[in-house]
């Protein structure tokens, strides 16, 4: 027995074809160059890096409000954010420390750096303007005794309206961020 009423629905449906998926895809990047000098031959244990749950999703968080954010469905982060961070914050370190070398976290007691590296972000976002918050605090530590604690808000301008500028903003502050925990480093390498 053929059916013809679902005929119509299904050329409709035939004609329409397959919906281009509107997504478009971000990386944080490293923001700073190498910086001349001599090398600081010095192991760093990066992490744990915490974010606070409503930034820890594949989708960019906008803030539209004091007490309101937005996802921006169709903007997303190409990997988890905590890793993305991680990666960027310790190339920016790289420049900053040259000769400098990274163990992730959790490390072996083993493989134990000479300082360990905290970082917990309260806030990393931009306004529906562009501008970008990012409020952390970090802390430096040796064989687990605290070294030096400290609590960084940085602003940032996007030069444009759209997510790439947004997410290059994002990427700028984050260097800056990555500067004031190098220098960190060598106040600890100093002592």
């Amino acid at each position: 027995m053929r059916r013809p009423w679902l005929v119509g629905p299904i050329m409709l449906a035939a004609c329409l074809g397959p919906r281009s998926d509107p997504s478009s895809f971000y990386l944080l990047n490293a923001t700073l160059q190498p910086q001349q000098g001599a090398a600081m031959p010095v192991v760093l244990g990066l992490g744990p890096i915490s974010l606070p749950g409503y930034l820890d999703r594949p989708q960019i968080v906008v803030r539209v409000g004091e007490n309101e954010i937005a996802l921006a469905e169709s903007d997303r982060w190409a990997e988890p954010l905590p890793d993305n961070l991680a990666r960027a914050l310790e190339e920016n370190l790289s420049a900053l420390l040259p000769g400098a070398s990274f163990v992730s976290y959790p490390w072996y007691a083993s493989a134990a750096p000479d300082y360990g590296i905290e970082v917990q972000v309260r806030r990393f976002e931009a306004d529906s303007a562009g501008e970008v918050v990012l409020d952390a605090t970090w802390q430096i530590t040796q064989d687990g005794g605290l070294i030096e604690r400290r609590a960084t808000l940085v602003g940032e301008s996007a030069v444009g309206t759209d997510r790439a500028s947004t997410v290059a903003a994002l990427s700028r502050a984050l260097g800056r961020l990555g500067g004031e925990i190098a220098s960190g480093v060598r106040r600890a390498e100093a002592r």
